[in-house]
């Protein structure tokens, strides 16, 4: 299976949700690069159907026992396909082709604490205030971390159309994060991630079948060595192992607790920056970064 056999404690939920969103990471600083050569939806395609294929080979004999679960659960398991799969990373690789990084983001970093009210909206959950009052300090050091420690540039705030795109992708990303709780739990992880990014792609090749129509093919075939190498990264990273791993981590840690960790994301950007691309360490990043831990400790604290 995708997900080793644990028992299913908090702490290996949350630390599921932490290698979801340092791949994540990647995808944030490797993405938006692709985001300016490649129409999103061919991107998103190239993205998910070798990953569609590989789960297919590694857990197709899996789902003919399960056959039932899944078409009694079949509109929870669509649900989750268009809002995890498809509308949000193609609502965000739209955005970021017209808006930036630091906009997109900070609509990334509101995730949490809709999820919050829509968990209290739509399940009846309580809001503790440990919780709340985490999820903003939380969101206060990803604001840090954008901002480079300068608030005030955020006041130069813009948004234009690239900025509806990426809200879209965050409203798609907190209803994902509320709802998937409604997720069966008679059906294994790995079966499920299977049939959540097979669905998502019967759904989707007509749409990019359609695009193709519209785009020069070349666009493919001139991609460079490099480029292909961050579509294999998207693929392995943040498309198989990163959704298994924060459908698993929810499912044990729960729609609000668990969608705090979304503020790691930037955070693991700016680090694989550091790391990867050899970006400098500024102190912002460790204000951030303690922001981050000390919202994201208040969220989980019995």
């Amino acid at each position: 299976m995708l997900m080793p056999h644990f028992t299913q404690s908090k702490g290996y939920g949350y630390f599921c949700l932490i290698l979801a969103t340092f791949f994540w990471g990647g995808n944030y600083m490797f993405g938006r690069i692709l985001s300016h050569v490649i129409p999103p939806i061919i991107l998103n395609y190239l993205r998910w159907l070798p990953a569609a294929i590989i789960l297919l080979l590694l857990f197709a004999k899996y789902l003919p026992q399960q056959r039932h679960i899944i078409r009694k659960n079949w509109q929870i398991l669509t649900a989750l396909a268009l809002l995890g799969v498809l509308i949000f990373p193609v609502f965000l690789y739209q955005g970021l082709q017209t808006t930036t990084a630091l906009n997109a983001s900070i609509y990334l970093a509101v995730v949490p604490i809709v999820v919050m009210f829509l968990n209290r909206i739509c399940f009846k959950d309580t809001i503790r205030f440990p919780v709340f009052i985490g999820a903003l300090i939380s969101f206060i050091g990803v604001l840090w971390l954008l901002s480079h420690g300068e608030l005030s540039r955020l006041l130069t705030f813009n948004v234009n159309r690239g900025d509806l795109w990426a809200i879209g992708s965050a409203v798609s990303w907190s209803v994902y994060c509320s709802i998937i709780r409604l997720r069966p739990k008679e059906i294994g992880n790995s079966v499920m991630l299977t049939a959540q990014v097979g669905i998502a792609m019967i759904i989707f090749t007509p749409v990019f079948l359609s695009q193709l129509n519209t785009e020069n093919l070349q666009i493919i075939s001139e991609l460079t060595y490099g480029q292909w190498m961050i579509i294999l990264y998207l693929i392995i990273g943040p498309s198989i192992l990163s959704y298994g791993f924060w459908n698993y981590g929810m499912t044990i840690v729960g729609g609000t607790k668990g969608a705090a960790f979304t503020n790691a994301t930037p955070l693991f950007a700016a680090a694989l920056g550091i790391l990867v691309l050899g970006e400098q360490l500024h102190g912002y990043h460790l204000i951030s970064s303690l922001l981050i831990v000390i919202g994201l400790t208040l969220c989980n604290k019995k």
